[in-house]
């Protein structure tokens, strides 16, 4: 078996614990650290603000480290922060330390084990179905969706929400760690492979990548896809972290709210899969714009507050576009900027992305304390989702068949 699906299957088991738990898990954490702490929903979603916040100088100079140094030891500082991160975070006695503690921690663990880096050192072991393997790895993202929050669920009532958090902390030093050391490889030069398949093509891809922080930035394309993304990843995210306050004020029970939450975990499996292809055939325009439309589309219909059939078709609408968002966005930057720079030009968006990102969570705290409903909010983040989709018309895409159709002739 080709050793570029071990490099898949590790960046699939990091993204399963990191974005399990700060993309689906953190919900379900909402209710009992208000109760702990006694303050409002805003004062709780602060804590993602302050992760977002911190996100803005780890991403860029984890994205600079990515391009110079071993995959397999950020990958490992980012397990092992996360784990203490979570620790930490179960030893909290006042609101203030709990939003400091997550919002250094969980930057950190999300920068140096998520999306990004695995993203990244997938994007360097595959070319011509580069859309198919990002897609793989990030259906991590959403089996953690179901996981993570399933353990959370099982371990709150015996052990609280301290309790449950020190638990998932051991599982991620005496299981998650040991896999990702043993799988992930920075570069196929690493185990001997020298082939053109591994993104290695002297004179194509590889050659043309090499930019350089300013050429990055002076890209329109840099601008116009951090924005459009920007807006999809904020409106996604707050809603997501809201889910279970959401149902609850429809009179739903938490196990009900739990339910959503993989709901969209399982259809953002389907998801990722489904745009992986897709970014490798119809092109990542039209797939972004596809996951935008479905994002909108279970936005309109929770801004109704129907019943739970419906809310669940609109997880599933919700579901479908979040996990078409990873493997675009990878695809998009390779294709843009190249193997060589995709680490810092990736994390040169996501600052971009996090200001949008970090407005979103007490934006939709703030509309839901104010009103005791997330409709207004949901009808404000629909509209939204029609400007995400307009700033993906100017974006220009390099023409890359040419070099594409070359590996794949060298690889047969």
């Amino acid at each position: 078996m080709f050793y570029g699906w071990r490099v898949v299957g590790g960046g699939f088991l990091s993204q399963a614990f990191v974005i399990g738990f700060f993309t689906y898990a953190v919900s379900l954490l909402t209710q009992p650290v208000r109760e702990t702490f006694d303050v409002g929903v805003e004062m709780v979603m602060y804590s993602l603000t302050c992760g977002t916040f911190v996100g803005l100088f780890t991403m860029p100079i984890v994205g600079v480290l990515l391009d110079k140094l071993s995959v397999r030891k950020l990958f490992a500082a980012g397990i092992v922060l996360f784990a203490l991160g979570l620790w930490l975070l179960g030893q909290s006695r006042t609101i203030v330390q709990y939003i400091v503690i997550f919002g250094i921690t969980m930057a950190l663990a999300n920068a140096l084990a998520g999306a990004m880096i695995s993203s990244a050192v997938v994007s360097r072991w595959f070319t011509e179905n580069r859309g198919k393997a990002l897609g793989v790895a990030a259906t991590g993202t959403s089996v953690g969706g179901v996981l993570i929050p399933g353990l959370i669920t099982y371990w709150l009532p015996d052990y609280g929400w301290r309790g449950t958090l020190e638990n998932l902390a051991i599982v991620l030093i005496v299981i998650v760690l040991p896999i990702v050391l043993w799988s992930i490889r920075s570069w196929p030069s690493e185990v001997g492979i020298q082939e053109p398949q591994a993104g290695e093509v002297a004179g194509t891809v590889t050659a043309a990548a090499q930019l350089g922080l300013k050429e990055i930035l002076r890209n329109p394309n840099f601008w116009w896809l951090g924005a459009s993304l920007g807006l999809l990843f904020s409106t996604y995210t707050s809603i997501l972290s809201n889910m279970t306050p959401y149902a609850s004020q429809l009179g739903h029970q938490e196990e009900a709210a739990s339910g959503l939450i993989m709901v969209v975990a399982i259809s953002g499996l389907l998801g990722k899969l489904l745009f992986g292809v897709a970014a490798d055939k119809i092109g990542q325009k039209l797939a972004l714009w596809s996951a935008q439309l479905l994002v909108a589309a279970g936005f309109i219909v929770l801004a109704t507050e129907p019943s739970y059939p419906l809310i669940m078709l609109a997880c599933v609408s919700i579901g479908l576009a979040a996990g078409g968002m990873l493997p675009v966005w990878g695809a998009f930057i390779a294709d843009i900027f190249g193997l060589q720079s995709y680490g810092r030009a990736f994390g040169l968006m996501a600052p971009i992305i996090t200001l949008f990102v970090m407005v979103g969570f007490p934006l939709t705290g703030r509309l839901y304390d104010a009103t005791g409903s997330f409709s207004l909010c949901l009808w404000i983040f629909t509209g939204l989702m029609a400007v995400a989709a307009i700033l993906v018309v100017p974006l220009r895409l390099p023409r890359q068949s040419r070099a594409r159709e070359y590996i794949s002739k060298v690889s047969d």
